[in-house]
């Protein structure tokens, strides 16, 4: 009865003590034990499982500093959601079910100090800091900054004495790192280093947020004033190894070879697992090599490359020897180290992109540019799109492609022009030699050998024996580099064999026989072929191909009569007018400029382009500079073209610098006459606009012709009202104020005056609707800004079917003719694979973009091609071009330019429609 009574007793006081309404020492007791041991250690548990799984996640990129955390954007790691929520859910069920915020019933009044902190204090429960800073910690593992920087701002509102508010204070700052705030992020790691007193406590989680906080910042000599302190004192193993890999990395950048050695041979000795060990062991042999034992590296990275553990590691051992070869200068055993590389490679992506990127890099210096292209192609491909640095790569490629493009265009023609004109057997002869090639590639590939896709794999190293850089000229068996190369091929034919006699004979007991198919398939490398190739071929190839060839279709390829031929010869010339154009003005490349150019005058004495080149080569050679090339050319340019605009900047450096000058001026006076023309100042207005007419300024003529016919039928004068408009519908048949023209002067023949006509003319057709800008409006739209005063560039949205080469030849002579000092870059891409794009600038503000932006728009004959489609002209600022992503973005900012640079005109201003293009393309002036 007695025990029976105590237990009632036990149970009545423990549900006293359940409440947090009331503070005693035993619900205080029970509330601390319930919260520690049950809720909290469960929360703890999910949340170091959930950091366990994100950590064995982690994609390392060894060829960038590897992020110090499991949860920083660039690893790539994967949330485990369900522990991390786990964790959260239980760290607000302590705060609920176990916070203590009543006061005790003991009043403070005549009691000690001690006694009074302990009143004082918001919070009762010791445990309830601890779950606010599980629930912030698990938010930042699951890159929910905002909420995450929330919770730990609780912990300092709610406990600005106890010593884990400095915890707190660290843990925000590595969210805004990881935000890419460093001014918060600075603020707070200040206020924890002026405010800590126990250094020692925190010392682990100090020196790795601020260790990772300048190498955010690419900051490595800052970095690494904590980098030692964050890997001696960090709390795990898996932290311990990164924290001394990193260091190793930084020490490599600030240039401290022992300090890098002795960091990777900590991590090594650490015995990771073994991805980290051979990329530590790889970095020290590379780093020793360029200490000056560069044959004793390579070799130990060869040996590295032969040993059985390391198969899946042989991508990044050859780049690793590609590297040295690079620092030497040795491209070409460069290159063959990193064909190697992404031949034995595949599994990690990352590494492919920076292995296609290298290539593509190596190529571009070397002026191999087709080449180039396609392995930009293929690292943009293969890389992640939010990888850093990826929107550098897009744009540099999309200067690149019309470079490549026009290359491969006249490389194509000139092939097929040579072979036009062999003798009829001999054509027909190299014609089924052709062909007996392909089928033998083909049975090749059908019968595990090098498909055709690998033809540019092979031809990139053919005839390269006999270069001077090639080891030295050792013989081929002594070179180990093409050995290898021979090896890897072998692999991927036969599989790797045993070093024995008649090991092709089918009798004898294959490998896979005397092994299990787990081991064979650990002995087998990846097939170095078996994606699709980054140069030209593959899938790509097959797509466009459309089937086998045959002989038809190679002989119907070929400019057999003398229109075909003319017309392959007019590609030729466009294609080196435009490759020419392109390495000046988007590359620099001034001396391969002058080369493409002369290459055109040389073999087309004759060309159209000939007044063009020669002005190439003129500002090509004033680049250099070149002066007895400048006066040589600038003559020729005189003698031979005495009126032209090319002969008066020969003559006069500042003639181009005079003429936008001038036709500033002109806008300006344009301006003014609009203002008159409103003001009712009609005899202004036409002095005015014909001082417009007579410049020939045809930027703004057509503007100034409508408003001058619009001016005398203002005083009455229907005759010159007429007269003016048929001048403007004469000169400017296919501008748009040429259509406002045509529809008064229709209106005219149905009787009405010419008061009546503008009365009834909607804003639209009326001279105010084709003016100069007109005042920017706030822009409407959350996602584009307008910055009038920032760099533009005009945009051209084509059709698919449209033939941008041939659009991007008629622009570069657009630009030739009217701004040839501006150094105009031309560049083409695709946009959300639905439009064609063509760019053009950088223009200082809107003002000169919406110069270039009218003048083009009366010029249409720039996009006079077969299926021009509508093309819709737009400028768009540097910041504004980074956010068209799609064809709904597209039509988003057509309405964003409309209102904010056009404001009240209609949506047919923008575009070129094809009764505008005429059918005489554009030619240069």
């Amino acid at each position: 009865m007695k025990k029976t009574n105590f237990i009632f007793i036990f149970i009545f006081l423990v549900s006293l003590g359940c409440s947090t309404q009331k503070n005693t020492w035993l619900s205080r007791g029970y509330h601390n034990l319930t919260a520690r041991y049950n809720v909290l250690f469960n929360g703890q548990q999910s949340f170091s499982n959930g950091q366990e799984k994100m950590r064995e996640s982690v994609k390392n990129d060894y060829t960038r500093i590897l992020p110090a955390f499991a949860y920083s954007d660039i690893s790539g790691s994967q949330v485990p959601s369900s522990d991390m929520n786990r964790a959260i859910r239980k760290g607000y069920k302590l705060i609920e079910k176990h916070s203590i915020t009543a006061k005790p019933n003991r009043s403070v009044r005549g009691a000690g100090e001690e006694y009074r902190s302990f009143y004082n204090q918001r919070e009762f429960n010791r445990w309830v800091d601890e779950a606010y800073m599980l629930i912030g910690k698990a938010h930042v593992y699951s890159r929910d900054w905002y909420e995450g920087i929330g919770a730990f701002n609780m912990v300092l509102q709610l406990f600005p004495e106890k010593s884990v508010r400095f915890e707190a204070m660290l843990w925000m700052a590595r969210a805004y790192i990881e935000m890419g705030d460093f001014k918060n992020a600075k603020l707070y790691l200040d206020r924890y280093s002026s405010g800590v007193e126990d250094e020692k406590k925190f010392l682990s989680t100090a020196a790795a947020t601020h260790a990772w906080f300048w190498i955010a910042q690419d900051q490595p000599e800052k970095a690494m004033e904590y980098c030692p302190l964050a890997a001696e004192n960090a709390t795990d193993r898996w932290q311990r190894v990164r924290w001394y890999f990193i260091m190793g990395q930084l020490a490599e950048k600030i240039d401290n070879s022992a300090m890098a050695i002795d960091a990777y041979e900590k991590v090594v000795s650490m015995n990771p697992d073994y991805e980290m060990v051979i990329h530590a062991r790889v970095k020290n042999a590379m780093i020793a090599g360029s200490m000056g034992d560069t044959e004793e590296a390579r070799e130990v990275l060869k040996k590295y490359a032969r040993e059985f553990k390391n198969l899946d590691y042989r991508d990044q051992i050859y780049y690793a020897l590609a590297q040295t070869y690079l620092e030497e200068g040795d491209t070409l055993n460069a290159l063959l180290n990193l064909q190697l590389a992404a031949g034995y490679g595949g599994k990690d992506r990352i590494l492919a992109g920076n292995i296609y990127h290298r290539m593509a890099d190596i190529y571009f210096q070397s002026s191999e540019y087709v080449a180039a292209d396609a392995y930009y192609d293929s690292t943009l491909t293969v890389l992640p799109q939010d990888y850093p640095g990826i929107e550098e790569i897009h744009q540099f490629r999309r200067s690149l492609a019309p470079l490549a493009e026009n290359l491969r265009t006249f490389q194509y023609e000139d092939s097929v022009q040579r072979i036009a004109t062999l003798p009829e057997e001999e054509r027909a002869l190299f014609i089924d030699n052709l062909l007996a090639a392909m089928q033998e590639q083909e049975q090749q590939a059908q019968a595990g050998g090098a498909p055709m896709d690998d033809a540019f794999f092979y031809r990139n190293f053919a005839n390269r024996g006999s270069r001077s850089t090639d080891e030295s000229g050792k013989w081929y068996f002594y070179n180990q580099t093409m050995v290898s190369l021979g090896q890897m091929e072998f692999e991927k034919r036969w599989g790797r064999r045993d070093d024995e006699d008649n090991w092709r004979r089918k009798n004898k007991t294959s490998l896979a026989d005397r092994q299990n198919p787990g081991e064979m398939d650990g002995m087998m490398p990846d097939d170095p072929f078996s994606q699709q190739p980054p140069g030209p071929g593959g899938q790509e190839a097959d797509e466009k191909g459309g089937g086998k060839p045959d002989r038809e279709s190679l002989v119907a390829g070929l400019p057999l009569t003398p229109e075909a031929l003319k017309e392959s010869h007019l590609k030729v010339q466009k294609a080196r007018f435009n490759a020419g154009h392109l390495l000046a003005q988007n590359f620099d490349k001034h001396e391969e400029a002058i080369e493409q150019f002369e290459e055109l005058i040389s073999a087309y004495p004759q060309t159209d382009l000939r007044e063009q080149a020669l002005t190439g080569i003129y500002l090509s050679c004033a680049e250099i500079p070149d002066r007895q090339c400048m006066a040589h050319y600038g003559q020729v340019i005189m003698d031979d073209y005495p009126d032209s605009r090319f002969a008066a900047f020969v003559e006069d450096p500042d003639y181009f610098a005079k003429l936008e000058k001038r036709h500033l001026e002109l806008d300006s006076l344009y301006v003014s006459a609009f203002d008159d023309y409103k003001k009712g100042y009609w005899s202004r207005v036409l002095e005015q606009s014909s001082m417009i007419v007579e410049s020939g300024y045809d930027a703004i003529k057509p503007n100034a012709l409508l408003l001058n016919a619009a001016a005398y039928s203002r005083m009455g004068n229907t005759n010159a009202f007429r007269d003016g408009l048929l001048t403007l519908t004469d000169q400017y048949p296919q501008s748009s104020q040429a259509e406002v023209a045509r529809h008064w002067l229709e209106m005219l023949k149905q009787g009405k005056e010419p008061e009546q006509l503008l009365a009834e003319t909607s804003g639209s057709e009326s001279p105010e609707s084709h003016g100069a800008e007109g005042d920017s409006t706030e822009a409407e739209s959350q996602k584009f800004s307008f910055s009038p005063d920032s760099t533009h560039y005009l945009m051209i949205v084509l059709q698919p079917e449209a033939d941008v080469n041939q659009i991007l030849f008629y622009l570069a002579n657009f630009n030739f003719d009217r701004y040839t000092i501006g150094g105009l870059r031309l560049e083409s891409s695709t946009l959300g694979g639905v439009y064609n794009t063509l760019q053009t600038g950088p223009f200082e503000n809107s003002r000169v973009g919406l110069d270039y932006f009218f003048a083009l728009l009366n010029n249409p004959s720039v996009f006079a091609v077969d299926n021009p489609g509508r093309p819709l002209l737009l400028l768009v600022s540097e910041d504004n071009y980074s956010e068209l992503n799609n064809a709904s973005d597209i039509e988003l900012y057509r309405q964003f330019f409309l209102d904010n640079y056009l404001p009240g005109s209609d949506p047919s201003a923008i575009v070129v429609t094809e009764n505008e293009i005429p059918e005489e393309p554009y030619k240069s002036h």
